[in-house]
């Protein structure tokens, strides 16, 4: 099993995939590879020749692997892009696991998103996959603010026309902030605010949009508790950080590439292994 992107030096991804081929005593090795656009079908190729289980894709490749593949599942053809291919039978099976991997981390938190009202910051590609998926697992109400309207308006039209009419798009300034979030029940930062190394940076400034105790996520997971949840958190809203995104949509990879359901006492055991490891080696 491998990783495919550019780069990928940093990835966790080895270090969760090896650490369960070892509890499930498989046979199998995760291995990154840095792989230049241009090298994209040859690897595809090699990986379908040496009977390669199967493989994640980071950036820049989540897009273009999608015309290599021979199946995509209607998530990721919803999405527009594709982050773990399995192979069978020499046959290139395409899936993204980013939106289940949050939707199983909030359900780990006790949250159930069904009639609720939702507010995303940021259109970019996290939020294409946790706007989907919130729609598809019944969100009553999602509201995408975005500095550009128009990826907003795009991202809207999408989860409206391809998965049920449940979304709203709007500029992010001060006074939509305050206004969209005072009868939410959760705020998601989908941006790279707050992330290492400029941890001193939040999407949100303003105490006000946390009146209602809404909770609160942030899909950043380095730091682990960035600005903007510690803010969340001084205004007294439950917060959730992006590590357990991150740990289930892999682990999502793995149960599809070998066919395992990995018991959720095993997730958590990875989730506050990395917990550890992050707060130890904030910066990686």
């Amino acid at each position: 099993m491998g990783l495919i992107g550019n780069p990928v030096e940093h990835s966790i991804s080895p270090q969760l995939h090896n650490n369960l081929c070892k509890h499930f005593d498989l046979n199998l090795a995760y291995l990154p590879f840095r792989v230049y656009s241009d090298d994209l079908f040859t690897v595809v190729e090699a990986f379908k020749a040496l009977d390669v289980v199967g493989f994640n894709i980071t950036i820049p490749h989540k897009v273009d692997i999608i015309k290599y593949l021979d199946n995509v599942s209607e998530e990721a053809l919803i999405i527009g892009a594709v982050n773990t291919v399995r192979i069978k039978d020499k046959k290139l099976f395409g899936y993204n696991t980013d939106g289940q991997g949050f939707m199983r981390s909030l359900r780990d938190a006790g949250m159930d998103v069904k009639g609720l009202k939702v507010v995303i910051l940021g259109a970019g590609g996290a939020a294409r996959a946790v706007a989907v998926k919130l729609a598809q697992e019944g969100a009553n109400s999602i509201v995408i603010l975005n500095r550009s309207k128009e990826k907003a308006r795009i991202l809207t039209e999408l989860v409206n026309n391809r998965v049920k009419e449940v979304a709203v798009f709007d500029e992010m300034t001060k006074d939509k902030l305050i206004g969209y979030t005072q009868d939410c029940n959760i705020i998601i930062n989908t941006t790279s605010v707050g992330m290492w190394p400029e941890i001193d940076k939040s999407p949100i400034e303003m105490a006000e949009i946390f009146e209602n105790r809404p909770f609160v996520c942030d899909l950043i997971y380095n730091p682990i508790k960035t600005k903007f949840l510690k803010n969340a958190e001084e205004n007294s809203c439950k917060t959730l950080s992006g590590l357990g995104m991150l740990i289930y949509q892999g682990v999502s990879a793995f149960e599809i590439w070998n066919e395992i359901n990995v018991p959720d006492n095993i997730t958590k055991q990875m989730i506050n292994k990395f917990v550890d490891f992050f707060k130890g080696n904030e910066g990686i």
